[in-house]
């Protein structure tokens, strides 16, 4: 970006003798050269405090890792990879032929259970049986109730359902495979469409000028030629490099951003559906505080800077 400030200011320079005829000597030269470096740096240092700019920003998901209540034998994949499901839609089928047959024997012994209740505490009105009889069939019933309602879930597990709208991806499954109740062996990997935010890592030193609601803009590699309307949704307000904790950690975006880049999450207004842009896309992001009243102004020459960065996207084919 700086780049292209630069090129650009040689290039009015360069108009301005032209159609002046200003003559080129060591005075011209050395106003214009000092001149340049003085306006561009007072620019720069304000686009960079009040309109900051981020190339690390991308869109990120969290993904579940689906893994199966039961263990039984997959008799269908019904989900395809990298194909929209809505919630409720079935992913995964296990053969429920054991789970039918444990739900039906459990629903057998509950049924004589009761009879057996039933009859116990009509013997007793009738002719004074035991009491403790009665104790004991209520708790064959109530225990069998609650394994019968197990065998029920078991027996549900057996299909596997989309939690939320979202992607399946590495389906690790197929047809005849066994399926485990085991986190570590997940039948397939699911991203949920809900919790999509996109990302923009920004040095600390502009942060006071980066609050919620201020306008922004974002231009993508592969979308050369446009910017996109954004604004900030919010700065994250903690950071996992102040964190002291006993054990787990909290997520760290410094894989992805460079170390002591603050996140800040961008919601894009403009739709961007019809680009089909897989979720992880690099992005280019600038902010605009329009608060201050004399370097608001200032927000004209970035946005320039920035669709001209769009443009150059075309001549990075390879």
């Amino acid at each position: 970006m700086e780049t292209l400030m630069i090129l650009t200011y040689a290039t009015f320079c360069w108009i301005i003798f032209k159609v002046f005829k200003i003559p080129v000597n060591k005075w011209s030269l050395t106003t214009a050269v000092l001149g340049g470096i003085i306006m561009l740096s007072v620019i720069l240092m304000g686009m960079a405090y009040y309109h900051p700019g981020s190339r690390s920003a991308r869109s990120y998901f969290l993904t579940t890792p689906i893994v199966s209540n039961v263990r039984g034998k997959v008799v269908e994949v019904v989900a395809q990879p990298n194909k929209l499901v809505h919630k409720g839609d079935v992913l995964i089928k296990i053969d429920e032929t054991p789970f039918k047959a444990a739900l039906a024997d459990l629903e057998a012994q509950l049924e004589f259970a009761r009879k057996r209740l039933q009859d116990t505490i009509e013997l007793r009105r009738v002719a004074g049986g035991s009491k403790f009889d009665i104790h004991e069939y209520e708790k064959q019933v109530g225990s069998l109730t609650a394994r019968v309602e197990k065998a029920q879930f078991d027996l549900d597990s057996c299909t596997i359902k989309a939690a939320t709208d979202g992607y399946v991806t590495q389906v690790r499954v197929r047809p005849g495979q066994m399926a485990v109740p085991f986190p570590s062996f997940p039948v397939l990997t699911f991203v949920n469409l809900d919790s999509i935010a996109f990302i923009a890592g920004f040095s600390q030193e502009p942060l006071t000028n980066i609050k919620k609601g201020n306008l922004a803009e974002v231009i993508f590699p592969a979308i050369p030629g446009r910017s996109f309307q954004a604004h900030v949704v919010r700065v994250l307000p903690t950071m996992a490099e102040g964190e002291i904790a006993p054990d787990r950690k909290m997520f760290s975006f410094n894989t992805q951003l460079p170390a002591g880049q603050v996140p800040v999450q961008i919601k894009i207004d403009d739709n961007i559906s019809t680009y089909d842009l897989p979720l992880g896309t690099d992005a280019v992001v600038a902010t605009y505080d329009m608060s201050s009243p004399f370097w608001s102004h200032v927000a004209i020459i970035r946005k320039i800077l920035l669709r001209m960065q769009s443009w150059q996207y075309f001549l990075r084919f390879h």
